[in-house]
């Protein structure tokens, strides 16, 4: 159970990072070149949890953009890996530029302040089919 409990964390904590106002244009650019350039660290508070992530790219490996994501919580180290493919960054792309367009003309901005928020984001939506998609990401340390 507290496995089941630290897996839907970190996927949501990943989500986020991903989703956030700080993160969006590094993040969706760096992806969209598969740019081996990306490094980025974030601090996540979501419902009283802190959690300290590290993101980064490494290139092109076998046809796939290689991206990983160390989140630290309460101490214990969970690295996420995901190989994508051109298909599934131009989905993430797309929907992440159709996502930041609207809300440059939005009065809200993005809401990461709880994870009911977080999951009527379309960007969470769309990251979270492949973070649950063990042929494309893959998690270690839980």
């Amino acid at each position: 159970m507290k496995k089941f409990i630290l897996l839907s964390l970190v996927l949501i904590i990943t989500c986020i990072t991903t989703t956030s106002a700080q993160s969006d244009d590094k993040f969706i650019n760096a992806l969209r070149s598969c740019s081996s350039a990306y490094h980025e660290s974030d601090t996540v508070n979501a419902n009283g949890i802190t959690a300290f992530s590290t993101k980064s790219m490494s290139g092109w490996q076998n046809n796939k953009c290689i991206y990983k994501e160390t989140i630290q919580i309460n101490g214990q180290n969970i690295t996420t890996t995901c190989g994508f493919t051109k298909p599934q960054i131009k989905e993430i792309v797309s929907v992440a530029d159709a996502y930041y367009l609207t809300q440059k003309y939005s009065q809200n901005s993005i809401d990461t302040s709880s994870l009911d928020a977080v999951k009527n984001n379309p960007l969470y939506n769309v990251m979270n089919k492949y973070l649950q998609d063990p042929s494309v990401c893959s998690m270690s340390g839980l």
